[in-house]
């Protein structure tokens, strides 16, 4: 397979500046042990992982990787707004990902809970071969959000709290 295009990412500085602040305040304030590239590596982990699931059509599987909102949701877009094609493609690996950028980051404290929400967007590319032989691009493009409770006394993980699909669709551009 031919090597897939390389994609540039120009921030919106004011939104990229904002976004970092609050990881560094995440860090220092609620969670020592928080880091931004352990993070952007669990998340990339993640999105593959449900592109997977996606892909061999077990939704039972989204069990614990997803919050019951996010699920009921992927689990209806998988079967209603998903085609077999769209299915059949949009399974990526980490290598697949192009650009893996947080975009927000919601620090929330109501009285005693406290919660952390970060959206990501993910866009990847990666080959496939048609049946006629032909190399053909492939564009998935996702919008997630993870949420972690920080509540005193709460030991929870990072979880997927939205998961959407923008794009998923095989490019005209063929290898030169």
């Amino acid at each position: 397979m031919p090597k897939t295009p390389e994609l540039i990412y120009i921030p919106h500085v004011v939104r990229w500046l904002k976004t970092k602040f609050q990881l560094k305040f995440l860090q220092k304030a609620w969670d020592p042990d928080f880091t931004e590239g352990a993070f952007i590596y669990g998340t990339s982990k993640a999105v593959c992982r449900i592109t997977e699931i996606i892909h061999d059509n077990k939704p039972e599987q989204l069990q614990g990787l997803l919050t019951t909102s996010a699920k009921i949701k992927l689990t209806d877009d998988m079967t209603t707004k998903l085609t077999k094609t769209q299915r059949k493609i949009i399974r990526i690996k980490p290598e697949d990902i192009k650009i893996l950028v947080p975009m927000t980051v919601c620090l929330n404290t109501d009285g005693a809970q406290k919660n952390c929400r970060v959206g990501m967007r993910v866009l990847a590319l990666k080959w496939i071969q048609q049946s006629n032989g032909a190399s053909r691009l492939v564009l998935v493009a996702l919008q997630t959000e993870f949420l972690k409770d920080y509540t005193t006394g709460t030991n929870s993980d990072w979880t997927v709290s939205a998961f959407d699909i923008l794009e998923c669709a095989i490019l005209t551009q063929t290898p030169s």
